[in-house]
Parts: structure tokens; C-alpha cells; sequence
């Protein structure tokens, strides 16, 4: 299930015994955890019915012991396990074999949460899990999905923002484009924009220029431009400028073969005649981002998108294998494209 579907879920009060949570979004894994906390613990007992473990090397004897003790005037005692815990990383066939018993038979009074961002699907701690428990993936949210984020919280702070100024913030974070942005980095830069804005109810486009200022990735297809119109040494000056910036040379070069990928994956979409709204589904992106990567591409040929593409690859292997210097193959990658 997806976060949604717990939510429902928690609201029906159809709660499982065992969760495994897992995905890139762990954040909203979290949120999640705090919520079933609310709802599932006594109120002013939750210390006395909460047991965290974060700590490695965990010691199944006592996890399991505690996942069978009774709750302390609470109809629910909750057990989460961390990822630091490193759970996944048990070994001993007995304690695998101890976890898989109990959670055949749960105590119906515990909750137990256990945090595995990218499981192993092949080991038998997982196996059992998935058997016993509820899986919830946390993925990162589609378009759809951020801006009703967004609105809410928003909403929460008693504050407004408008369709435009909503689609500028979306754009401005590069969250659906930027795959290492994740939703605890969005809602810190939400609560910052929130909390400059004051007594003021209404979140402006001059805010969110504030809050955040250009990224790198808006200064990508600038570069990309300089490049392939031959304005090479416009394009090494903007290199530059990146690295005084603190850019990694591999870090630069990665996110100009993912603009490049997502321009040609888009441009084929929509020589196939294919609206950008339905271009924007296929892609799990907001249109409002879809227009604007036509309309910064429409100078570049499909066939030199694809020619762009092998000879990036072929750096980037190059760069990986250290065959050669990063600084030199990303100069040399602005040097080839046209």
C-alpha cells in the first residue's frame, strides 16, 4: 500500500499488527509513525508505551520481549525499529528464525514498525514480513500528489497561495525533477517560506524568489544552450561558475545527462503527437514542467538529443571506471555536443 491507503486504512481503524515501511520517502514514513502514535497510544502514556530501537547490532531477545509486553494503561504498545538498527543485517539462522515465529503470531497489543528503505525481496526476514505484515512503500510523490501537499500545508498555516504561485514554488524546488530532492527538504523550505511571509496570509511570487533563489538545475539548459549553439566558452564560464558554487564536477555532469534524457524522453512523447498533459502522466510530472522543457528544447533536433546521449554514456563510463579526469570529460562533453 501506499501512504494514502494507510491513511484510509488508520481512519477505518483497520490497523495491522506488523508494518514494514519502506522506499526513498521515509519522511512521509514518519509523518505516518507519529500519526498512528496519536491515534493507537493512550494520551500522556506514550512514553511509558513506545519503544525505539536505532541502535546496531540490535538484541533480538530483548526486541521480541518487548514486542510482548503488555501496554501500560493503553490499548496499544508500539515497537519501531530504525533503519540504523540494521535488522536486515541478522544473519543467525535462530534469531531469523525467532523474528519469523513471532510474527506468524503477533501480539495482537503491540504495533510493531519496522524501517527497511530498499529491502533485499530474496531474504527471509523480508519474506516473513511481507507474510505477516503490511507493506507500505513510500515513493516520491507525482505532481498530483505534491500540490495537494503543498495546499494543505499551506492551508494549515493559515495561509493562501495561488495556482501560479503554487506552480512556480513546484518549479523552483525541482522536486519531480530532481530525484535526490526528497519531501523532508520541501517542507523545510515551506516552513521557511511560511514563517517569512509573517502576518501576512497571501504567499507571493517575490517570497518564493526569496526562500529560493535560483539551482543549479534551472541553470542547466542555459548551459546546455551556450553549448550546443557554440558558444563554448560562454558554456565554460557558466562551468565555472558552478564549481565556485561548490558544484562537483560529476555532480554537474549528472544532472546535464538527466535534462538531456528527460528533454528527449519528452520530445518523443510529443512527436508522437501526444498532448503535454497526457506526456505529463506518462512522465509523473506536473504540465506546467512539461511546457516549460519544450519550450526550453525546441531548438534541439530528436537525433542530436540521442548523439548527445551516447556520447555522455560513454563519458560517464569512462568517468566511473577513473579512465578519466572529471573536470577534463566534462569539458570535453561541452566541447563535442552541437
Amino acid at each position: 500500500m501506499n501512504y494514502k491507503e494507510l491513511s484510509k486504512s488508520i481512519k477505518n481503524q483497520e490497523i495491522s499488527a506488523v508494518y514494514l515501511f519502506t522506499g526513498p520517502e521515509q519522511y512521509i514514513g514518519h509523518m505516518m509513525e507519529k500519526t498512528l502514535i496519536g491515534t493507537e497510544l493512550a494520551k500522556g502514556l506514550e512514553p511509558l508505551n513506545l519503544t525505539t530501537y536505532s541502535d546496531k547490532n540490535i538484541d533480538i531477545s530483548e526486541l521480541l520481549a518487548t514486542c510482548e509486553t503488555l501496554p501500560m494503561m493503553s490499548n496499544k504498545r508500539m515497537v519501531i525499529v530504525r533503519e540504523e538498527a540494521q535488522l536486515d543485517k541478522i544473519t543467525d539462522k535462530k534469531d531469523l528464525d525467532r523474528i519469523a515465529a513471532y510474527l506468524e503470531k503477533p501480539c495482537p497489543s503491540t504495533l510493531l514498525i519496522i524501517y527497511w528503505e530498499q529491502p533485499d525481496k530474496r531474504k527471509k526476514l523480508y519474506k516473513s514480513l511481507t507474510k505477516a505484515g503490511s507493506l507500505v512503500v513510500f515513493e516520491k510523490l507525482d505532481a498530483s500528489d505534491l500540490q495537494a501537499w503543498i495546499i494543505r500545508r499551506v492551508k494549515n498555516a493559515g495561509k493562501k497561495i495561488n495556482r501560479s504561485e503554487l506552480e512556480f514554488f513546484m518549479q523552483r524546488s525541482m522536486y519531480l525533477m530532481n530525484e535526490k530532492k526528497n519531501m523532508e527538504m520541501v517542507d523545510n523550505e515551506l516552513n521557511s517560506l511560511i514563517d517569512y511571509t509573517g502576518d501576512r496570509n497571501e504567499i507571493s511570487k517575490e517570497d518564493i524568489l526569496l526562500i529560493l533563489p535560483q539551482s543549479i538545475e534551472e541553470g542547466i539548459f542555459k548551459l546546455i544552450d551556450y553549448a550546443i549553439s557554440g558558444q563554448k566558452d560562454q558554456a565554460l564560464l557558466m562551468l565555472n561558475h558552478f564549481y565556485l558554487e561548490g558544484e562537483s564536477p560529476f555532480g554537474v555532469f549528472s544532472l546535464l545527462l538527466r535534462q538531456i534524457r528527460m528533454l528527449l524522453m519528452v520530445k518523443i512523447y510529443s512527436a508522437r503527437g501526444l498532448p503535454a498533459k497526457t506526456v505529463a502522466v506518462e512522465m509523473k510530472l506536473a504540465p506546467f514542467i512539461v511546457n516549460k522543457i519544450l519550450k526550453n528544447g525546441k531548438n534541439y533536433p530528436i537525433d542530436n538529443l540521442w548523439e548527445i546521449m551516447v556520447i555522455g554514456a560513454d563519458l560517464d563510463a569512462q568517468m566511473k571506471l577513473g579512465e578519466i579526469d572529471q573536470n577534463f570529460a566534462l569539458e570535453l562533453f561541452l566541447m563535442k555536443i552541437r
